[in-house]
């Protein structure tokens, strides 16, 4: 996705939740601040071009992954019992599997937005080199790649970064209650933009 398309769906998203673009944008510099000097760039994400990629969200229940590159979002990694090669996430999960996820070798894709600023704190002082992402304005190394949740997020990137074909696991739009099926009505929304799911199984 273009950024300035994204940016459009952006403002419609501040709007819909009443969300602060101020906030979006202190967490964009703090992540930038507290990871100083572990700013990764984006073309370690090349490793994706060409490849079969899964992506596998919230929703996973064990279905068998047959594609060889894999990309979890957010706490689909508590649901695995495999190694991503690449992980994205707003920080829901503890400091103890981001650790483990980096030692064993697997890319850290780490969100910075207006409520989990508490959550930049205490765990990127900890972490390795990882890459950085906003939903707003990107800046230096801090990236925007499109997306809203974790898992439309990581599709995008499996997209950007020239994935030969993205298979979708645990996607379940319908699967919770209030914000948090609003923000899926959202992804399902941005997925369809992007004409991700249409090409899905």
């Amino acid at each position: 996705m273009d950024l300035r398309d994204w940016l459009k769906i952006y403002e419609q998203i501040l709007l819909d939740f009443n969300f602060s673009r101020a906030k979006d944008e202190e967490s964009a510099k703090l992540i930038a601040k507290l990871g100083k000097g572990k700013l990764l760039d984006s073309k370690v994400l090349e490793c994706i071009r060409g490849r079969e990629v899964a992506v596998v969200g919230g929703a996973y229940h064990g279905e068998t992954i047959k594609e060889d590159f894999i990309i979890t979002a957010g706490k689909a990694v508590e649901k695995v019992d495999f190694k991503p090669d690449i992980h994205v996430t707003d920080l829901e999960e503890s400091l103890e599997i981001i650790l483990a996820l980096q030692k064993s070798g697997c890319i850290l894709v780490l969100h910075a937005h207006g409520d989990n600023m508490d959550r930049i704190r205490e765990i990127v002082p900890y972490v390795g080199k990882f890459i950085a992402t906003t939903q707003c304005e990107p800046f230096d190394k801090v990236y925007n790649f499109g997306g809203f949740t974790d898992g439309d997020r990581a599709v995008l990137i499996a997209k950007k970064f020239g994935a030969k074909k993205i298979s979708l696991y645990g996607f379940d739009f319908e699967k919770g209650e209030g914000l948090k099926l609003k923000k899926l009505k959202w992804a399902k929304k941005i997925l369809e933009i992007e004409g991700i799911l249409n090409a899905s199984r």
